[in-house]
């Protein structure tokens, strides 16, 4: 069993739709369970007995292995604050297996949500996608956010996020409304398809729900999409899943650049040339938005590299010298504020 306890943070109860889908998790193994209260400050005792109330909820959960939330703590605070890092979207918490234990090395509290509706499977065994936000609760995934921000408040110290894909546009979120954030490092972010189709089809859907109070999306939910024929990887996570549930997450990746100009946090991007997913474009968008090279870092693996968008895992990236150049350049600026600059190749 991997040494990371479970966790996820709704602070307070989550409301509609999103009650249902509320992921929470076992103490286990926690290294809290053995800390003498006397010996935490009062708020971060609150906070861990809050979290330890929350966390044996999600033990009751038909949850797939690799998707629980997870929690590393400090027997006692260094200083360093929380590292909050959020998974992709239709993957799961096994994603920072590495990066995660290098952060608690470091000194950090690691703190590991899963991302809403992920990780649900069926009797049988095989994923359960039906948990997933759908097209018209998009912004379950801020409500997600401001959640988690309350939460890891109660730990102490700074605050600094990491995010892949669905979840780097929560980081991204995060860090533009979140002015106190320290910094954020956001690996190829989903704000948008590399698809011009699905672009296309998005943006078509976008105009119906403005004609129709949000109305026009909801048959998407009925529709199924998948990333290919059959899974090339056997993490944990949702290979197929409702239309309108990737149609959600590029819709908050609407919101979330709208919400880019406010942002005063510095944030490392990290992309790649292969990247079949995600948006390049929209990326370099928000880095502008950002502040761009004022501000911010980029660093983006070459295409002789073949890093794909999934890039954290040996799963689902074969390179392990680039996962160790990711984690690299994320320790260097979670611990140290330092930029890794490779931008984009040019183009023609």
């Amino acid at each position: 069993m991997h040494p990371l306890t479970a966790l996820r943070p709704p602070l307070t109860a989550p409301t509609g739709a999103i009650a249902a889908r509320a992921a929470l998790a076992p103490v286990g193994g926690s290294p809290v369970a053995s800390f003498p209260q006397d010996q935490l400050s009062p708020g971060r005792a609150t906070a861990i007995l809050r979290l330890q109330a929350l966390l044996a909820a999600e033990a009751t959960l038909p949850l797939q292995n690799g998707s629980r939330s997870q929690l590393l703590l400090q027997p006692q605070p260094t200083g360093k604050g929380t590292v909050v890092l959020l998974h992709g979207w239709s993957a799961g918490t096994y994603q920072y297996e590495l990066l995660a234990p290098q952060l608690l090395a470091q000194g950090f509290d690691v703190y590991i949500p899963r991302l809403p509706g992920h990780g649900f499977q069926k009797p049988d065994g095989s994923a359960d996608a039906s948990q997933l936000l759908r097209s018209h609760e998009f912004m379950g995934y801020r409500q997600f956010a401001d959640e988690l921000m309350e939460q890891v408040r109660g730990l102490g110290g700074p605050i600094q996020v990491v995010g892949l894909s669905g979840g780097g546009n929560v980081a991204l979120d995060m860090a533009a409304r979140y002015p106190e954030l320290k910094g954020a490092v956001v690996m190829a972010p989903y704000l948008g398809s590399a698809d011009p189709k699905a672009r296309f089809g998005h943006h078509l859907m976008w105009g119906l729900d403005q004609l129709t109070f949000g109305q026009g999306s909801r048959f998407l939910n009925r529709l199924t999409h998948s990333w290919g024929p059959t899974p090339t990887h056997s993490g944990a996570g949702h290979w197929e899943h409702p239309v309108g549930a990737i149609y959600a997450i590029a819709r908050y990746g609407d919101a979330v650049m709208q919400a880019l100009p406010n942002t005063r946090v510095p944030i490392q991007f990290i992309t790649t040339a292969n990247d079949r997913a995600a948006s390049p474009r929209l990326i370099g968008e928000a880095y502008v938005r950002t502040g761009g090279a004022a501000r911010n870092g980029f660093f983006e693996f070459p295409a002789s590299d073949t890093v794909p968008h999934p890039m954290l895992h040996p799963l689902t990236n074969p390179n392990a010298r680039a996962i160790e150049t990711l984690n690299q350049v994320s320790l260097r600026f979670l611990d140290g504020g330092q930029f890794s600059q490779q931008p984009p190749a040019p183009q023609g």
